[in-house]
């Protein structure tokens, strides 16, 4: 599944869009399209795993959830989901999910966005407080808490702030949380500008390794409730429980 850092450079990439008319809209999808034919993109945002296509009269909320793909003037032998036709160019999504919002007010906090300049760690860290039984592995994922993070930028953090993925929340020292708070950030946006210079972003010390830098044993254990692996070291990460 994509996470935010991929969603922003895709939001990037569709800025030559902004300003122009909607030729044509459409899609298999259940979502009506005929609002857009004849509108101008106004702007495109993320909040994060999310894509939004702002017109004057309504958002396109866009999320490619497992096994989505967006590409631009590029088309797959199989029909679109959902697409957005210019006089140049075009948008084609497959197998995303869309949807209609009727304004873009009070559509998303930013406070919550780990790449958004209004993130608020202080927020984030109250939100995590009023869950203190539950692990802090899940609460990474949860995008209420930390939207656009996902699995890998999950791993990195935690690694890199020295916490066991199993921790109970509610366990965890205040500067050691916030550690992982500013973790979580730092490796959004290094994961973001490897995929901006590179196209592909290969910074992992624990994600998918059987050894850390150092030599330490990296630990794959699987969490069958949300169907996902993380990857830690027992030497490294301390278990707060």
């Amino acid at each position: 599944m994509p996470e935010g850092p991929s969603i922003l450079l895709l939001k990037k990439q569709l800025q030559p869009f902004v300003g122009k008319t909607v030729k044509r809209a459409g899609g298999y999808g259940p979502m009506p399209t005929d609002w857009i034919n004849g509108r101008k993109l106004k702007e495109v945002q993320t909040h994060g795993k999310h894509l939004y296509f702002i017109f004057t009269n309504g958002v396109v909320q866009l999320h490619l959830g497992l096994f989505g793909d967006v590409l631009i003037n590029e088309r797959k032998k199989v029909n679109r989901k959902f697409f957005l036709e210019f006089a140049k160019g075009e948008i084609n999504g497959y197998v995303v999910s869309v949807k209609k919002i009727e304004s873009k007010e009070d559509l998303f906090d930013p406070r919550t966005d780990i790449l958004s300049s209004g993130f608020d760690a202080a927020y984030v860290k109250s939100l995590i407080g009023k869950k203190p039984e539950k692990e802090i592995a899940a609460l990474l994922m949860d995008q209420q808490i930390f939207s656009g993070a996902g699995n890998k930028i999950r791993v990195e953090a935690l690694y890199r702030a020295g916490i066991h993925p199993l921790s109970k929340a509610g366990k965890i020292p205040p500067k050691a949380l916030s550690k992982l708070i500013t973790a979580v950030r730092n490796y959004a946006k290094t994961f973001y500008h490897n995929l901006e210079r590179a196209g592909t972003n290969k910074d992992f010390k624990a994600y998918q390794q059987e050894h850390d830098q150092q030599g330490n044993e990296i630990t794959m254990k699987y969490l069958a409730k949300e169907k996902r692996k993380v990857y830690f070291s027992e030497r490294v990460q301390k278990l707060y429980s």
